[in-house]
């Protein structure tokens, strides 16, 4: 559901904000580095205020000597503590809008790598990003948790503004950390006007879409391609190391803090743009206002089920009702990029199905929850009504480089860490080609032979997510 959709809102072309899909986080970011580059008067002073916030914490760090047991590092602690900012409905969950937020692991995290660059020279921040180069654990959702916890007060003004000119009905709840006294040095719970989202009771804050990217624009992938540059520059001699992982990269950063300053400096005069929610590249935001027109237009009336064997059946149902979306229905344009030349990432196909799925369930007690965290990795899908009845569900691109990896093995394996029997395997075909085709050959016995050997009961399913022509440009049968 979207925020728009529940509140009876016609956006205008003089609307920036993002409207968000209020039952599950969009993994979109807010880019701090865009609001730097924010030229209206809105926002002015807004990216001073967040790296102020983190020079204080340089300081205090710095007046402590880096040691965790002094006075002015714990303060720092403080500083760098957030509550979760679950408003925003942004952001990786396991399901829902539940961010992960920023505990006092975290701040301790900050805080390490603020003592790496303090060791190095580096006493204070342009762009706060530049921390997630000097730490392993500092990823896009963290510097966004972060940007959001700091400049929450900013953010309740600006939805304050959209909800009075829409007169969006707004209720007086609790906002833990809506701002920081300076003088405590620690953040205040306020209470504030704001809309309710109906799905988990919460306060809803909204941003504009131009902070919003799927990567911030100052990331560790790019400093490290500005790393050799300079290296390839000065040393004719040095050996690229191409793609290598976070970690070596925090590795080499925390050894060339100046060259991670200039780099974020470097990127100042260069144009940075936000997500393109329109084209929506990786198939993460159109795929809930399309599917829930879908089952509109496709209601099934359904009894709550009784028996495993019901069960069973409606979880069939939704697979079915799945497979004629993507193949009968067009479905397929929300899994191709580029006029249908580029397949988008496994997860646009995920979010697709997640939008049916819930539709058709929910109504009928089931839950649906995605990628839940099962001690071997995260399963794609899990149903469930009540303990007793349970299966899994599991998607994989066809043409996927670890498709027999997902049947051979992460699906029994997620089965057994649930102690659950029943899995689905369903396989998503994009491609038409002879190796396509082998492996839909081949895929039955596969399953039924991982079947036998793990005694679960797996069923295979085959969806065709191939572009289709338009019924329009088909040509007539011939006639006998």
């Amino acid at each position: 559901m979207l925020f728009s959709e529940k509140f009876n809102i016609i956006k205008t072309v003089n609307d920036d904000w993002f409207d968000p899909i209020l039952d599950n986080d969009t993994p979109l970011f807010v880019d701090p580095f865009l609001i730097f580059k924010e030229e209206g008067d809105r926002w002015r002073g807004a990216h001073d205020e967040l790296i102020g916030h983190f020079d204080k914490c340089f300081h205090l760090i710095a007046e402590g000597n880096c040691n965790p047991r002094s006075v002015p590092y714990k303060k720092a602690l403080a500083l760098l503590t957030f509550p979760e900012p679950r408003e925003f409905c942004l952001g990786y969950t396991e399901s829902g809008t539940e961010g992960a937020g920023g505990g006092r692991g975290y701040a301790r995290l900050i805080a390490e790598a603020m003592e790496a660059a303090i060791g190095r020279g580096l006493t204070d921040l342009r762009h706060f990003e530049e921390l997630g180069i000097l730490n392993e654990g500092i990823g896009p959702d963290r510097i966004s948790d972060v940007t959001c916890n700091i400049l929450r007060r900013h953010f309740i003004d600006y939805t304050k503004r959209v909800a009075c000119r829409y007169d969006i009905p707004t209720e007086r709840m609790k906002i833990p950390g809506a701002s920081f006294d300076t003088v405590r040095i620690n953040w205040q719970t306020e209470w504030h006007e704001l809309p309710r989202n109906p799905i988990n009771g919460k306060p809803i804050l909204l941003t504009p879409e131009h902070f919003l990217r799927d990567l911030p624009v100052l990331n560790a992938d790019d400093w490290w391609e500005y790393y050799e540059a300079e290296q390839l520059r000065n040393d004719l001699n040095y050996e690229v190391m191409g793609r290598v992982d976070k970690k070596s990269i925090v590795w080499v950063a925390r050894r060339n803090p100046e060259l991670v300053r200039e780099w974020a400096q470097d990127r100042e005069g260069q144009p940075a743009a936000p997500y393109d929610l329109r084209r929506d590249p990786r198939g993460i935001y159109q795929w809930d206002e399309a599917t829930r027109s879908y089952v509109e237009r496709h209601p099934l009336i359904i009894q709550p089920p009784q028996s495993e064997g019901e069960f069973f059946s409606i979880i069939e149902l939704v697979i079915r009702e799945f497979k004629n979306y993507i193949e009968e229905q067009r479905g397929w344009s929300l899994l191709w990029n580029d006029g249908h030349k580029k397949d988008k990432p496994e997860e646009a196909v995920q979010l697709v199905f997640l939008g049916i799925a819930r539709s058709y369930c929910r109504a009928n007690n089931i839950v649906v929850d995605r990628e839940v965290e099962l001690g071997r990795g995260p399963v794609d899908f899990k149903f469930s009504n009540g303990y007793n009845q349970r299966a899994l569900l599991e998607i994989k691109k066809l043409h996927n480089g670890r498709f027999w990896n997902g049947i051979e093995a992460q699906l029994p394996s997620y089965l057994k860490s649930d102690e659950c029997v029943h899995g689905w395997f369903v396989s998503v075909q994009y491609r038409s080609n002879k190796a396509a085709l082998k492996r839909l050959e081949e895929l039955p016995e596969i399953v039924a032979c991982t079947a036998m050997r793990t005694r679960k009961n797996l069923r295979l399913r085959h969806i065709d997510a191939t572009p289709k022509r338009s019924a329009s440009n088909l040509e007539r049968p011939q006639e006998g």
